[in-house]
């Protein structure tokens, strides 16, 4: 009865993260994405069928992501309270990609892309898992299949915007089994991979010798596609059905949403004013989510100013860069590869002071800690974020006279209206 299992346990309490793993997983292959959300894609389908397999629910991140087990596996030991949002790290130093196309095309310095170039071109890699674009509804995220180094600057930017992900690799591991797999992805499909790689499955051997190498962006938190849409709308005056490309970091750092439609016209709308819109379209497993990196990455990558919203509405911030925590051997060995071969530079970097993204996420994780619902389990069994919660509103204000909609999150946590903590905004840091 494992779909019936992940219905109840998962969907039904809102926990699935549309990490798609359910569907890489599934040992029949009866598991699509109708949207975002999981179902069966064989009709007649029945629990009998699923007999004794658990495997979709042994995968999902969505009620536990798992992570004790897998810093076991992968550092001898779990992170300390004062590891809580960072993860176990070797080194963390500040750099960027030094090819210009990639530097330029990049929201936050280029750093992931420029690793994952280099585990192809120098590493072995034969496939790259990135989030791309919908061929036939660009304006929509969709996971891209990419084995072309040049062509993973097209996907070299942040994607605030959910779509199952890791389902695409079904292909590849059934098509192409020998491939040598690299992937970004941001904490939850980290976590599901872990976990498949954990499991003694046909599935899980195959991503525990083929997927050698994953990159995580920071994330504050996702939006429904809907809520790319509202901007595109609401914001750019354009209809969704025209847009022929999207990127939500382009131009001038720190980057405003660039849309282009099929005549031609680059539209733009404002990065602060994007994240505030996209207050409606959350679901409530990302704005529960306790982890701002799942810190199970080989590499996982920050954006280097602390504070992109607020660079967004001055026009000043600092030169774009990113964070990297190199955490494993094949993290430290793609970003010495990376600099060895030209792709990449980094120095050390301070990690002290107030990171705009983090402290987002660690005051939302607060509120839904004190409410009654679920919540998907942090890193550390049974602890809890004690702060006097700063409502998110507070976080992003609009500039005077430019308030734009309101958000939920003008109301402090404890009078807000049923659900509407759940209407917060968020961002993700990211290449």
């Amino acid at each position: 009865m494992s779909f019936q299992q992940l219905e109840r346990d998962i969907l039904e309490p809102e926990l699935c993260t549309v990490c798609g793993a359910c569907e890489l997983a599934c040992p029949a292959g009866v598991i699509g994405f109708e949207g975002l959300d999981p179902v069966l894609t064989v009709a007649s389908w029945t629990a009998a069928d699923c007999g004794e397999c658990t495997d979709c629910v042994d995968v999902c991140p969505g009620a536990d992501p798992g992570t004790p087990a897998a810093e076991e596996r992968l550092f001898g030991r779990t992170r300390t309270p004062q590891e809580r949002w960072t993860g176990v790290f070797e080194e963390v130093v500040a750099g960027h990609a030094l090819h210009p196309v990639v530097y330029e095309a990049s929201a936050s310095g280029g750093s992931l892309t420029a690793l994952l170039q280099t585990a192809v071109r120098e590493l072995g890699v034969t496939v790259v898992l990135t989030m791309g674009r919908d061929t036939e509804e660009p304006w929509r995220a969709a996971p891209a299949l990419t084995r072309d180094p040049a062509d993973l600057v097209e996907t070299s930017q942040s994607t605030y915007q959910l779509a199952p992900y890791l389902g695409r690799l079904r292909q590849t591991m059934t098509e192409e089994p020998h491939a040598r797999v690299a992937m970004s992805g941001v904490a939850c499909h980290i976590q599901a991979m872990r976990k498949l790689q954990a499991m003694d499955t046909a599935a899980g051997r195959w991503a525990r010798e083929r997927v050698v190498l994953l990159v995580e962006p920071a994330c504050s938190s996702s939006t429904r596609p809907e809520g790319t849409a509202a901007v595109i709308r609401e914001r750019a005056h354009v209809p969704v059905e025209t847009v022929v490309r999207l990127r939500y970091r382009e131009g001038e750092y720190p980057g405003n949403i660039g849309i282009r439609t099929r005549d031609g016209v680059d539209h733009e709308v404002q990065f602060w004013q994007a994240v505030r819109d996209f207050a409606g379209n959350k679901t409530y497993r990302c704005l529960s989510c306790g982890d701002w990196m799942s810190g199970l990455a080989d590499v996982s990558v920050s954006d280097g100013d602390p504070n992109i919203f607020a660079a967004s509405i001055s026009g000043e911030g600092q030169k774009k860069h990113g964070r990297v925590f190199i955490r494993t051997e094949a993290g430290a060995e793609v970003v010495a590869a990376a600099r060895e071969h030209g792709l990449f530079t980094h120095e050390p970097v301070d990690l002290a002071g107030l990171n705009l993204g983090l402290e987002r996420k660690r005051n939302r994780r607060a509120t839904y800690e004190r409410a009654d619902r679920p919540v998907p389990l942090g890193p550390i069994p049974g602890h809890r974020e004690e702060l006097d919660v700063v409502p998110d509103e507070r976080w992003i204000p609009a500039p005077p006279g430019r308030a734009g909609r309101r958000t939920a999150d003008q109301d402090p946590p404890d009078r807000a209206e049923p659900g509407a903590a759940e209407r917060t905004t968020g961002e993700r840091d990211d290449d």
